[in-house]
């Protein structure tokens, strides 16, 4: 399980935005956004998260019905298909398990932390799926519904939020070329109109490199996430509007 905050400085394409043709992309880029190759296991916290007896809460929707929630070929927004490139389109679930973790992102832990770092503090099941755009570029985006324990998704977004504020930037050791560091700054920013609360964040390295940006939504007990990556030129879709489609699939 995971709020789906997998933000790893990786090589990959990213959601496109249809930016100008004249613009210069960065050379030697990398992006922190996710592979199309991505398994199921890189949104869970590291450590791995314990499985839990099903819970008795009935808030949590487990993994396997969960997946009712995410898009299909008949459900997905405009301009974006499911991605099938390197196989089936199958969504990625924590099939009839609740996974239990402890979040590092406490008011004690580093900054840097946030990378490589997935959020669960408590008791959760998931599913995800891949997108891609139909813009020519085929470009990727991850769709992860979580569904929590009572309350436990609020608290979630208020450790995110308690955390970017804390930590507008940090340090990527090792993470540029030749093995240089890379400062990361991280921009959030509350989303109105969207679910019962929503979070905006993005990771910008500084240099030749490139972000990502995460949507957070949360509906009741479940929270929506979708991460995109800035395309070749550093842009980024218009991931709200995204998201807000997205969103009307969760119940």
């Amino acid at each position: 399980m995971t709020t789906g905050i997998a933000l790893t400085l990786a090589t990959a394409a990213g959601c496109s935005s249809g930016s100008p043709s004249d613009r210069a992309a960065p050379t030697g880029a990398i992006s922190a956004v996710p592979t199309l190759t991505v398994a199921a296991t890189d949104y869970l916290p590291r450590p791995t998260p314990t499985p839990v007896a099903p819970s008795i809460d009935p808030s949590i929707v487990l993994g396997s019905a969960l997946k009712a929630y995410l898009p299909t070929a008949e459900t997905v927004p405009s301009g974006w298909t499911l991605n099938t490139k390197l196989g089936p389109a199958t969504p990625h679930d924590s099939g009839a398990q609740v996974l239990s973790g402890t979040t590092g992102l406490g008011p004690t832990a580093p900054c840097g932390v946030m990378n490589n770092m997935t959020v669960l503090d408590g008791e959760a099941a998931y599913a995800s799926q891949q997108m891609r755009s139909t813009d020519g570029n085929e470009y990727a985006a991850l769709v992860t519904v979580d569904s929590f324990r009572t309350g436990q998704a609020a608290q979630q977004l208020a450790v995110i939020r308690d955390f970017a504020a804390r930590c507008p930037s940090f340090t990527e050791k090792g993470t540029g070329t030749g093995h240089s560091d890379v400062e990361v700054r991280l921009v959030a920013k509350p989303l109105n109109g969207l679910g019962d609360e929503a979070l905006d964040f993005k990771m910008l390295p500084e240099g030749n490199y490139l972000g990502n940006e995460t949507v957070l939504v949360r509906i009741g007990d479940r929270v929506l996430n979708l991460r995109c990556g800035a395309d070749k030129y550093g842009d980024f879709p218009d991931t709200a509007a995204l998201a807000q489609e997205l969103a009307k699939l969760v119940k």
